[in-house]
């Protein structure tokens, strides 16, 4: 298998892969933290929905920061 040039095809697609990677990880990060919080303070499962949604709007945030960036 002949890997030669594979970087430089993959190169235009680091920014996708960026923010898919960052849009999944700031849903899962604040997910977790919503639903430590709410172990800790026993409000589950209201902390976890409010992790969840913050982490949906930190995600599509960085999210629409990078394509906009693109252009």
């Amino acid at each position: 298998m002949d890997l030669r040039g594979l970087g430089s095809k993959l190169k235009p697609s680091a920014p996708a892969a960026d923010a898919g990677w960052t849009l999944s990880g700031s849903v899962i990060a604040c997910l977790l933290m919503g639903y430590m919080v709410g172990e800790y303070f026993d409000v589950n499962p209201t902390a976890t929905i409010i992790g969840l949604f913050l982490g949906i709007v930190v995600g599509f945030y960085n999210l629409a920061k990078v394509m906009w960036r693109k252009q």
